[in-house]
């Protein structure tokens, strides 16, 4: 339990972090590059934290394995860890992750920025998920 309690860790400091920049304008985001990077980090990791704590609950359950990271939170619903809030965000942020980290060339502000500004609370909302469905019950 202690490595998925550091990874929660993780996703809340890096939540924590990104609270900060909120109340950016669109084009005071687009200005700052230092921003721009430290916002697109911050998420990226949030992100890999979520599925990294996905991934060590499939395995030690011995859930089905998923085909990707998308499916590592299909795989949490179907089994009852994760509610359709947090998979309808999750999904696509593990879809937004792979483009921060392997698409650098084609990502698009305007979605980060409405992360940043409006979904903040999703991945706290997965912890919350994660911490009544499984780690309450171990």
């Amino acid at each position: 339990m202690e490595e998925i309690k550091a990874k929660i860790a993780v996703v809340q400091e890096r939540v924590r972090r990104l609270s900060k920049f909120k109340e950016l304008s669109f084009e005071s985001y687009l200005k700052d590059s230092t921003v721009k990077d430290a916002v697109e980090r911050n998420i990226e990791v949030a992100v890999q934290a979520c599925i990294d704590i996905a991934r060590i609950i499939i395995k030690r359950e011995r859930l089905r394995e998923p085909e990707d990271n998308k499916g590592v939170f299909v795989v949490l619903a179907e089994n009852g860890l994760i509610g359709e809030d947090s998979l309808r965000f999750l999904v696509p942020m593990a879809g937004t992750r792979n483009i921060l980290v392997h698409g650098y060339d084609k990502i698009d502000d305007a979605i980060i920025l409405g992360v940043l500004k409006k979904h903040l609370s999703d991945f706290n909302l997965f912890l919350k998920d994660i911490e009544k469905n499984y780690l309450k019950k171990k």
